[in-house]
């Protein structure tokens, strides 16, 4: 029972995801030498060299963009689901790894006439063989890959985190007691917002759930406007920033912050919720809390 609990909190750890804009083009460059170098280097499947088309090197090659092409297919798939990608874990990035080694091995099957002339490639048994090789690669690499990851992203995060928190308790809070009119989608909604009992706003589609510090209380408001066109109205106050693709925080309600693989999680004051602070937002975030 307690390898299975382990294991199930293992799966729920953070994971940062990868698979868009820069970090994307890394990675496929990264699959495809390691793929290269796997099939050429150390040719780890019998072949028959007079079934093949074309010289080994062009067939490793061919192998290696497999690989890349349902990576980019399936990164195109995940952006349509950006809630699931700003809350990834080991989990999600398991069962990514999965799909990738089994469509990798299938295309790997459907250009096996491109590459061999062999009147069985459309056969069972090479439809078999061909998913079991792709699978006897990745699985082996696919563990030891985002558990080292998993690690170096946890401890650069955390000590950063920890750099970032012994900051913050020497900072004098300063708090801009300003009140500006904030517009929603429905004009009748329109309603002052004050500065200083702002503690952070997170999008719920085209709402927006915003969080205030009212006395000893916390009070929730729900307004009818996209988290980025709160953000614009707010511009003006330099202590609010933003810290994910759909969250608001004022910085003076950091009481601390720690690390994750993912990026850091904030703790408030006198606020029992926790804000994240993801991967593409940590260089602001360090910045905005230097500057303090």
């Amino acid at each position: 029972m307690n390898q299975k609990t382990s294991l199930l909190n293992f799966l729920k750890q953070p994971y940062p995801f990868y698979y868009e804009g820069k970090k994307l083009l890394q990675i496929t460059a990264v699959f495809f030498l390691i793929s290269f170098f796997f099939n050429y280097m150390l040719q780890p499947f019998d072949v028959n060299p007079q079934e093949q088309k074309m010289h080994y090197f062009w067939i490793c090659c061919i192998h290696s963009f497999s690989p890349i092409f349902v990576l980019l297919c399936i990164a195109l798939i995940c952006k349509l689901f950006p809630k699931a990608t700003d809350d990834w874990k080991i989990k999600n990035e398991c069962i990514l790894v999965f799909f990738l080694l089994l469509f990798t091995g299938i295309t790997q099957f459907l250009i096996r006439d491109v590459i061999y002339n062999n009147p069985m490639n459309w056969s069972w048994r090479y439809f078999i063989e061909e998913i079991s090789n792709t699978f006897i690669a990745g699985i082996f690499l696919a563990p030891i890959i985002i558990s080292i990851n998993l690690n170096r992203q946890q401890l650069k995060n955390s000590q950063k985190a920890d750099r970032i928190s012994s900051s913050i308790t020497d900072v004098k809070e300063i708090q801009n007691n300003t009140s500006i009119t904030i517009e929603t989608e429905v004009k009748s909604e329109k309603f002052v917002f004050e500065s200083h009992s702002f503690i952070y706003a997170k999008a719920e589609g085209n709402y927006a759930e915003i969080f205030l510090k009212k006395e000893d209380t916390i009070q929730k408001l729900i307004k009818r406007i996209p988290i980025k066109n709160l953000e614009m109205q707010l511009s003006t106050f330099p202590f609010i920033i933003k810290t994910h693709r759909s969250v608001l925080l004022n910085l003076n309600y950091i009481e601390k912050v720690t690390g994750n693989a993912q990026g850091y999680k904030v703790h408030l004051k006198d606020c029992p919720d926790t804000v994240p602070v993801s991967r593409n937002f940590i260089q602001s975030f360090d910045s905005a809390t230097t500057e303090r």
